[in-house]
């Protein structure tokens, strides 16, 4: 798939995949690489702006420096029950992609921020962090929630999502999966999830779907452990694995990505591989200054051949944020902060990939 020229958007996305045309590379059976960024929380925003996980937002919210303006409800308030607002928010957002010939990753769930004290999560609710990886009731909750995503049919699209590959690239099996439990990794029934769920999708799927079942960040950072478990790696129907890495400066470790890329690939055992977040940290121990090192890491990766999408870059504040206030996020970039953001986006594109990714971006 050749994609228009899209340098920097005038808003972020929620893993969405920026691949640039490519006129002059040297020839090899590979497509070229692909960047993009993160973005979790701009679906309820204004129409010029994005958001992806199927979450819900609160209007008048101050989110990473924006104000969300309208209220998207959770999918499910309670289990197997369905609200589809948040369906019809990211099919608006779908066909404005599509029409750009730009590709998103959707993650149906979010581990690391629904499974914790307080959360209102219904899986949360019922199952608690662990049993969601134990319990075949889990299994199968998550099942038909599963099913509803990839089945839905879109309000504005009128296009079926898991039809729909010339707009949705993959779709992870949640967001860090057992990111709050990783000792799940290690267990049978928590590689019973992994591959059952990977399964289930792709029945849903069908056999021969172009549209990628990615594992989402296995419990978090690859320092987790849970990256390559054998569950992911081993599963048939598990397409593509996905990286968390936060990783120090390029300056203090040269060719941090460079250097494991190949091992990445390896110990996929044949699977698609690509980092599906990546960040420099500004604020707090071990800052750096982004303009640095945001260039830095990306060209590393790409001279490497690995596709990454960067936690997050966002648009300029309108609201009330202070980003080194902020405890769980010291990564976003601003789209006006001076950091060249277009430059290694382009790069990747115009680098020929570690891997093909021949009708899955391109």
């Amino acid at each position: 798939m050749r994609l228009s020229n899209i340098g920097v958007v005038a808003c972020p996305f929620d893993q969405i995949l920026f691949a640039l045309p490519t006129e002059e590379l040297t020839p090899r059976a590979n497509s070229p690489s692909w960047a993009g960024t993160n973005n979790y929380f701009p679906m309820g925003l204004s129409e010029s702006v994005v958001r992806l996980w199927v979450d819900g937002q609160s209007a008048g919210s101050c989110q990473k420096g924006s104000t969300t303006a309208k209220t998207i409800p959770v999918l499910e308030s309670s289990l197997r029950n369905y609200d589809d607002t948040v369906l019809d928010a990211i099919d608006a957002v779908l066909v404005k992609l599509a029409a750009k010939s730009i590709k998103a990753i959707i993650s149906p769930h979010y581990a690391a921020n629904q499974f914790k004290s307080g959360s209102s999560d219904p899986y949360w609710n019922a199952y608690g962090s662990g049993y969601f990886y134990e319990s075949q009731d889990a299994f199968d909750d998550y099942d038909a929630r599963l099913s509803h995503v990839l089945s839905y049919e879109g309000k504005i699209s009128g296009r079926v999502w898991k039809n729909w590959s010339a707009a949705i690239a993959a779709f992870d099996l949640q967001n860090e999966p057992m990111s709050t439990e990783t000792e799940e990794c290690a267990g049978a029934a928590g590689a019973s999830w992994v591959c059952g769920r990977a399964r289930h999708m792709r029945g849903v799927l069908g056999a021969d779907n172009p549209i990628k079942i990615a594992s989402g960040g296995l419990g978090g950072d690859v320092s987790k452990g849970c990256t390559f478990m054998p569950a992911a790696v081993n599963c048939p129907e598990l397409d593509v694995i996905a990286i968390h890495r936060y990783a120090g400066t390029e300056a203090a470790n040269p060719n941090e990505w460079s250097a494991a890329a190949a091992g990445y690939v390896a110990r996929a055992g044949g699977k698609l591989v690509y980092v599906e977040e990546w960040g420099v940290r500004q604020y707090g121990g071990g800052a750096a200054e982004a303009g640095v090192e945001y260039p830095a890491q990306a060209d590393d990766m790409s001279e490497a051949g690995l596709p990454a999408l960067y936690w997050q870059i966002v648009p300029p504040r309108t609201c009330g944020y202070d980003p080194a206030q902020d405890p769980d996020d010291s990564f976003s970039i601003f789209t006006d902060s001076g950091v060249d953001i277009a430059g290694p986006m382009k790069r990747a594109s115009s680098t020929i990939g570690l891997q093909d990714w021949t009708g899955v971006i391109y």
